[in-house]
């Protein structure tokens, strides 16, 4: 499988105290595994972050210190949604690239970017050339990374 576009991670987080986000996905395409990936805006002030990640863009999602799902961005579109109330009032179109199956044992952040990083708590996506632990492993990230991906969560 081709990740040559991994290059964002972002933290999400359940709409209940309880659960994962995204386990079972509210689909849009069933059959071609596209959802609504929602984000944080405050009165707009949080677009640029739903906006950076670009078409074609693969985004590692995190929750409760885990590895859950790599999506790909489909545009570049923001949609508006209120369903979420206020706070969760935009979203993307991805498409799953992987899930993990044993929600219980997802891969560790650490398993799966191979270092050890303090994420931020906030949703915002992260480029992951910008997170200095991420560089000082893989530099920019790369083919190297992108293999150690595939193998710790066997994509084929």
């Amino acid at each position: 499988m081709d990740l040559n576009g991994l290059i964002w991670t972002k933290n999400i987080r359940p709409s209940a105290s309880d659960g994962w986000a995204y386990q079972s996905i509210p689909t849009i395409e069933p059959n071609l595994k596209i959802f609504a990936l929602h984000w944080k805006n405050l009165e707009h002030k949080d677009e640029r972050g739903a906006k950076a990640p670009q078409e074609g863009e693969l985004i590692i999602l995190r929750q409760y210190g885990k590895v859950t799902h790599i999506v790909q961005m489909l545009n570049n579109q923001l949609y508006p949604d209120n369903s979420y109330g206020d706070e969760f009032n935009i979203y993307r179109l991805v498409q799953v690239v992987w899930m993990t199956d044993n929600w219980d044992h997802s891969p560790k952040n650490d398993e799966v970017f191979d270092c050890a990083i303090k994420f931020p708590r906030f949703g915002k996506a992260i480029k992951l050339e910008n997170i200095q632990a991420f560089q000082e492993r893989w530099g920019q990230g790369g083919l190297a990374f992108q293999q150690h991906v595939q193998s710790v969560l066997n994509i084929h």
